[in-house]
C-alpha cells in the first residue's frame, strides 16, 4: 500500500460522489444512491487492495 496516488484518486471520487450535484443528478432516492455508491466504492477499495497486495509480494 504504498502507492499515495491511489489512495488520492479513491479520496476524490469519494468527495465528489457524496458532492450535492452528483446526489442531485441521479434522481432515485437519497438511500438508494449512498448504499449503491457505497456499496461499489467498498469493491473498488477491496479490488486495489488486493492487487496492490498481490503487486507488492510479487505472486
Amino acid at each position: 500500500m504504498k502507492r499515495p496516488e491511489v489512495w488520492i484518486f479513491l479520496f476524490i471520487i469519494g468527495i465528489l460522489a457524496f458532492n450535492w450535484p452528483f446526489l442531485d443528478i441521479f434522481s432515485i432516492s437519497l438511500p438508494e444512491y449512498l448504499f449503491s455508491f457505497w456499496l461499489v466504492f467498498i469493491t473498488l477499495l477491496f479490488i486495489f487492495i488486493r492487487v496492490i497486495g498481490k503487486k507488492e509480494r510479487g505472486v
